[in-house]
C-alpha cells in the first residue's frame, strides 16, 4: 500500500488531502541556565494525577508534564512528533501506524512500548473506566500492535480529524494491568510516568511538587522543580504573588488580575479562552418558538457591557458555536448588534405593546412578558452576567426572574424542559466537531437536550463536514453551518473570557500561546541571579499541615477556581490573610491519597458529560410518576434600595464600575446576609455591602409561601 511520509501536520495540496507523518531528528531542549524552582499558585487542585480520571473540562497542564502523548501541538498549532517519532497513513486513510521512540522510558526504568499504547486505548474505551473524553475515540474501531514499537489505529470511517483523535496520552500497562479499574489510588496519587517531570511529593490541599526527569528523551528540563501551590481564595493567592512566594498564576479573576498588573516585578500575558457563555432558549416553549422574539431578546443584550462590567474588559464577544480562534470560524460573521429600539419595535410587532404598573410589556392586563432564567450556583461570573442581563431586558420591558439552582438540579431541569431560558458555559476543544450538541439524532447529539434544536439541514452539514478530508472544503461547510444556526438563533452568544496569566518577570520562556498558558512550561527557565522563593519553598516543605476539617457548606458554594466569599461581618471590614503555609504540623505523602479537599461546586458541563451515555437507549427518558403541579417560585421585589456611599479615595482615583452583592432576603423582607461576589476595591465593596443591609423587599416565595431567597444586586459607582 502506498503512503506519504513527511514531517508535521496534514496539508491540503491541490485540493487533495495528504496526511504527513513526523520524522525523527535530534530534539533537545534549547540551551538555558539550569536549576531553580518555579512556584505556580492555583485554586484548582487536581482530583487525580491519572489521566483516565480527568473530567471533561479539567486542565491537562499538570498531566501533560507527567505523560507523553503520541503527538502534540506546537506553538503554531501544527501536529508534531511526541512519544511517536513518526506515523503514516494507509492509502485509503482507514489506518494510521505510529512508530514510537526507542529511548522513551517510564520513571521506573521500563521502556515505553506499543503494548502500552494499545492498553491505554482499551482502558479509555472501557465503559467501566468512564473516561470523560472517550467520545473522541468513537470512530476508532480498534488498535493493533504490529511491532514492539509500532501500533496501528483502524478507523470505522474516513474523516478529517483522524490524527487529532489518535494522539492519546499513553499509560504504563505493566503498572495499571495489576490494578483494578475501580481501585487505582496508588497510581492516582503517585503515578509512574514518562514525561519531562516526575512526581516528587503531593501534600493534598497544600502543594504538588514535580521534579525534572533526567531520562527524558529531550534531556533534563532547565527547571529543577515545579511546585503547584494550592490556595482556597483569590486574596491569599494575590498576596502570595505580590510577596514573591508564588511566581505565576492564571487563576485570578479579572478584578484581582487588574490589581496586580501594576506591580513592577510582575508581567501579564493574555491568552484566548476556550469557554464561551451563552443563553439557550427553550425551543419547546410556545413563547420562544418564534425566532423574532429570540432576535428581540438578543438585540436587548449588550455584549460589550457584559465584557466590560463582568470580565473587566478581559474577554471577546462570542458570535456563534465556534470560537474565534478556530480554523473553522466564519471570519465574515458580524458581531451581535445591540439595538434596544429595534428590539422594542420587534416586540410591538409581536403584540407586546402595553405596559403594566411595573413597566413590563404585556398583552392585555394579565399576560406579562416574563421569563425565568436558569443558571447553576457557585459561578459568580455567570451570576453577575445574569444580573446585568436582567437589567438590560428590563430596559425593553421584559421581566426576568433568576432561578439559581445546584448543578445537578440545573441539568435535570434542562432535560425535563423546566425553564424558559438558561445561562451556560461550554468548553470547546481544538477539534471541530459540533455533533454532540447540535445533531438531532439521539445517538449522535447526546447533549442536544441543552438546546433541543432540530434541523435536518444542520444534521447534514455536520455529517458532511466531519467526512470532508480537505480542510478548505470543510471550512465552507462549517461556515454554512454557522450561518444557519445564527439565522435561527436557538441561542444568544455572549462572550469568551480571556485567560490572564500573571508571572514574575524573571521567568524566561512564557509567550502568548494558543495552546494555553503552560503548554511550553518544560522549556521555561529562571536565571540564577533572578531566582526567588526557593527558601520559602524549602521552609514550606519542612512544615505543612493538612487542611482543616470540612466546614458546613453555604447555601451557594463558590466554584473551584473562584474566590471564597467573606461572611456578612467580614464583608464590611478588612480581614487578616491566613494561608495554609502558616499552619505548623507536617504531613507525610503516601501513595494512597488522604481525604480529598473540601468539596467545590460542580461544573455543570462535567456533570452533563459524566451522566451522558452515547447509546440509543440512553436517549429514552425514564418514566416518572406524575407530579402535582408546581407553583413557580417568585423573587423578592424591592421596596427600598439605598444608594451606597462613594468613597472619596475611590472617586479621586477615578475608580468606576459595579459592585455585585449577593443578599439573602428573609421571609420578613429584611436582608439577613450580604456578600460581595464581584468587587472593584478602594472601599466600594464595603460601601455596597453596607448599603445592601439597608434594603427592604417584599419576600420571595416558594410553592406559594414566603421563603428565604438569594438575589444579587449591582451597585454602580460612577462619577
Amino acid at each position: 500500500m502506498r503512503s506519504w511520509v513527511f514531517r508535521g501536520l496534514f496539508l491540503v495540496i491541490a485540493g487533495f488531502f495528504l496526511v504527513l507523518s513526523g520524522c525523527s531528528k535530534s530534539e533537545k531542549y534549547p540551551d538555558s541556565e539550569s536549576g531553580g524552582t518555579l512556584t505556580i499558585g492555583t485554586m484548582n487542585e487536581p482530583a487525580s494525577l491519572n489521566p483516565l480520571r480527568l473530567s471533561f473540562t479539567a486542565s491537562t497542564d499538570i498531566h501533560e508534564k507527567l505523560f507523553m502523548s503520541l503527538h502534540r501541538f506546537d506553538q503554531g498549532m501544527n501536529i508534531v512528533a511526541g512519544l511517536a517519532r513518526s506515523w503514516k497513513f494507509s492509502e485509503d486513510f482507514k489506518e494510521v501506524t505510529y512508530v514510537l521512540r526507542k529511548n522513551a522510558k517510564w520513571s521506573d526504568g521500563q521502556p515505553v512500548t506499543a503494548e502500552d499504547v494499545k492498553f491505554s486505548f482499551d482502558m479509555m474505551r472501557d465503559p467501566q473506566i468512564k473516561y470523560a473524553r472517550a467520545g473522541g475515540l468513537q470512530f476508532v474501531e480498534k488498535v493493533e500492535v504490529v511491532g514492539p514499537l509500532a501500533v496501528k489505529f483502524v478507523f470505522n470511517r474516513v474523516y478529517s480529524d483522524e490524527l487529532f483523535d489518535t494522539g492519546i496520552m499513553v499509560l504504563p500497562k505493566h503498572i495499571l494491568e495489576k490494578l483494578s479499574a475501580a481501585n487505582s489510588a496508588d497510581f492516582d496519587a503517585n503515578p509512574v510516568s514518562d514525561g519531562p517531570y516526575r512526581v516528587e511529593e503531593w501534600v493534598r490541599g497544600d502543594r504538588l511538587v514535580l521534579a525534572a526527569n533526567p531520562d527524558f528523551y529531550k534531556g533534563k528540563p532547565a527547571l529543577d522543580r515545579i511546585v503547584f501551590k494550592f490556595f482556597g481564595d483569590e486574596t491569599s493567592l494575590m498576596n502570595a504573588l505580590q510577596s514573591g512566594s508564588v511566581d505565576m498564576t492564571n487563576d485570578l479573576s479579572p478584578q484581582y488580575a487588574l490589581k496586580v498588573q501594576g506591580d513592577p516585578n510582575l508581567t501579564s500575558i493574555e491568552y484566548p479562552g476556550r469557554n464561551f457563555t451563552f443563553i439557550g432558549w427553550n425551543l419547546n416553549s410556545q413563547l420562544f418558538s418564534d425566532v423574532s422574539l429570540r432576535k428581540a431578546f438578543a438585540l436587548s443584550i449588550d455584549q460589550i457591557a457584559l465584557i466590560n462590567d463582568v470580565l473587566m474588559g478581559k474577554g471577546k464577544p462570542a458570535n456563534g458555536p465556534f470560537l474565534p480562534t478556530s480554523w473553522a470560524y466564519d471570519q465574515n460573521m458580524k458581531p451581535q448588534p445591540y439595538d434596544p429600539d429595534q428590539a422594542k419595535a420587534l416586540l410591538a410587532e409581536l403584540g407586546w405593546k402595553d405596559k403594566n404598573r411595573e413597566g413590563y410589556l404585556a398583552k392585555g392586563p394579565k399576560q406579562v412578558l416574563e421569563l425565568n432564567l436558569l443558571l447553576a450556583q457557585g459561578q459568580p461570573v455567570q451570576e453577575a452576567t445574569a444580573v446585568l442581563i436582567r437589567e438590560q431586558l428590563k430596559g425593553v420591558g421584559v421581566k426576568v426572574n433568576l432561578a439559581v439552582v445546584d448543578a445537578r438540579t440545573f441539568i435535570q431541569r434542562l432535560r425535563s424542559g423546566q425553564y424558559d431560558a438558561m445561562l451556560f458555559s461550554w468548553k470547546n476543544d481544538f477539534k471541530v466537531d459540533p455533533t454532540a450538541v447540535w445533531h438531532s439524532t439521539p445517538e449522535k447529539g447526546i447533549y442536544n437536550f441543552i438546546l433541543k434544536y432540530s434541523n435536518p439541514s444542520v444534521d447534514s452539514l455536520i455529517d458532511k463536514g466531519l467526512a470532508t478530508l480537505s480542510r478548505r472544503k470543510a471550512k465552507d461547510i462549517w461556515v454554512k453551518f454557522q450561518q444557519v444556526v445564527n439565522t435561527e438563533m436557538p441561542a444568544t452568544y455572549l462572550y469568551v473570557p480571556d485567560v490572564v496569566t500573571i508571572i514574575y518577570k524573571g521567568v524566561k520562556g512564557p509567550v502568548q500561546d494558543a495552546r494555553g498558558p503552560m503548554a511550553s512550561l518544560d522549556e521555561w527557565w529562571i536565571p540564577a541571579a533572578e531566582r526567588r522563593g526557593e527558601a520559602m519553598a524549602s521552609a514550606s516543605s519542612a512544615a505543612v499541615t493538612p487542611p482543616p476539617p470540612s466546614q458546613p457548606v453555604e447555601a451557594v458554594t463558590p466554584e473551584r477556581g473562584q474566590p471564597q466569599k467573606p461572611t456578612t461581618a467580614e464583608a464590611t471590614k478588612p480581614q487578616p490573610i491566613a494561608t495554609r503555609t502558616e499552619q505548623p504540623a507536617p504531613r507525610a505523602v503516601t501513595t494512597a491519597p488522604p481525604a480529598p479537599p473540601k468539596p467545590a461546586a460542580v461544573n455543570p458541563q462535567d456533570l452533563l458529560v459524566a451522566e451522558a451515555t452515547p447509546t440509543p437507549a440512553a436517549a429514552t427518558p425514564a418514566v416518572e410518576e406524575p407530579k402535582e403541579p408546581e407553583i413557580m417560585p417568585t423573587e423578592p421585589e424591592a421596596l427600598k434600595i439605598v444608594s451606597p456611599y462613594y468613597p472619596e479615595s475611590a472617586r479621586k482615583a477615578g475608580i468606576t464600575g459595579r459592585v455585585f452583592v449577593k443578599i439573602l432576603v428573609g421571609t420578613d423582607g429584611k436582608v439577613k446576609n450580604a456578600e460581595v461576589i464581584k468587587g472593584i476595591g478602594y472601599g466600594c465593596d464595603e460601601a455596597a455591602a453596607e448599603a445592601a443591609y439597608k434594603a427592604v423587599f417584599k419576600p420571595g416565595t416558594k410553592n406559594g409561601k414566603p421563603s428565604e431567597t438569594y438575589i444579587t444586586i449591582p451597585y454602580p459607582f460612577m462619577k
